[in-house]
């Protein structure tokens, strides 16, 4: 099988994701990518999608994918978690997408699953989106910390 992973453009630009979070995914075969633990499975490509969309945000969509699909020869192509819960054209990406590649199976989910709550990424993202004083790193470890305090505090 191979995969190829679309992420969002910018999440990885503006906010720094080196996309580990989608890569340990993959590597371990867990979240997302859970539907593949006993199947050889190839990353053969990643990109991020066009930005937030203009009027030819399709049309450049599509021009993103076609290196996956036709020289990489992707089977799958996940979108990254990040785009599933923010990016209010998501759905009409995949549906252009698996319009174009009939072949294609688009799904929506790196590392995290479609019913997963992903209710703390568009105040984390908004926060790196619009304040240049933090970064991914300090807000993941932010709300590792606070997990943790909340573990805690329900153990006792």
């Amino acid at each position: 099988m191979r995969i190829a992973i679309i992420n969002c453009q910018n999440v990885k630009d503006d906010c720094s994701c080196g996309s580990t979070g989608c890569m340990s995914a993959f590597d371990s075969r867990t979240k997302s990518f859970a539907r593949y633990k006993d199947e050889d499975v190839q990353l053969v490509g990643y990109n991020s999608c066009a930005g937030c969309p203009t009027l030819y945000a399709y049309d450049k969509i599509l021009k993103r994918v076609k290196p996956l699909v036709e020289f990489a020869h992707a089977e799958k192509i996940h979108f990254s978690s990040c785009m599933m819960k923010m990016c209010p054209f998501v759905q009409k990406y995949k549906q252009v997408i698996e319009t174009a590649y009939p072949q294609v199976e688009v799904i929506l989910g790196t590392d995290a699953n479609e019913g997963d709550a992903l209710d703390i990424m568009p105040d984390m993202f908004h926060r790196l989106l619009t304040d240049t004083d933090g970064d991914i790193s300090d807000e993941f470890n932010a709300l590792m910390a606070k997990a943790a305090a909340a573990a805690a505090a329900a153990e006792k």
